[in-house]
């Protein structure tokens, strides 16, 4: 998750459950007072059936999750900005170039962990953008992303389903081939409360062409 550059520290806006504004903290502050706040999610998806999908692996020295394949990006939406504003993340973590009017809203789901930055209490706002670009086509920011992979996600539901499985995927990092590999359950940003499994059926949903959508 990528932080807005800014001049000054960071700053979110905390709402309710509801979304509604409470005020304005400091990121350490909401999450160490374990407020709600808003995040931008997005997930690449490729056009054609069977649905695809492009993950990041975070770089390692991340203070979450730091290692593990996340959606394609995500991130806090600073002070004042709206939902769809969180678009810059893809440029910011992965180079692309994309603008609102690309991206499907999907939904918008409340998560609750403290796995990551303390007690988090997010609003998730979760978008689709379909783009066939090979991996090595994106350009991760060294600092955010180490490296793209691909995977279909019959695999990954498979996988979610069965923490004793491996499943093939295509991974790509800066510098290197495009080659194949596998990945575990292990390899994941953990699932919380189905939110993986309720993305990944939405994907396969919106690949097929089928509506609604919703998490």
């Amino acid at each position: 998750m990528s932080q807005h550059p800014t001049a000054e520290p960071e700053e979110l806006d905390i709402v309710s459950a509801t979304g509604r504004p409470l005020g304005r903290a400091g990121r350490s502050e909401v999450h160490d007072g374990g407020h709600w706040h808003e995040v931008f999610h997005c997930l690449v998806l490729r056009s054609g059936p069977p649905a695809r999908v492009v993950l990041q692996r975070r770089h390692r020295s991340k203070a979450a999750f730091g290692g593990l394949l996340d959606l394609s990006a995500t991130g806090h939406l600073t002070a004042g900005e709206r939902p769809i504003e969180g678009v810059r993340e893809l440029n910011e973590e992965l180079g692309l170039q994309a603008v609102a009017g690309d991206l499907t809203p999907v939904g918008v789901r409340l998560m609750a962990d403290d796995g990551g930055e303390g007690e988090n209490r997010e609003r998730i706002h979760l978008y689709f953008l379909t783009d066939d670009r090979p991996l090595n086509g994106f350009n991760p920011e060294p600092s955010e992303v180490e490296a793209v992979v691909e995977v279909g996600v019959a695999e990954l539901l498979t996988l979610l389903a069965d923490d004793q499985l491996e499943v093939p995927v295509v991974h790509w990092s800066p510098g290197m081939a495009i080659e194949p590999a596998t990945i575990t359950v292990g390899d994941l940003v953990p699932p919380v409360d189905g939110y993986w499994t309720v993305a990944l059926v939405m994907a396969q949903r919106f690949v097929a062409g089928q509506r609604p959508l919703g998490i």
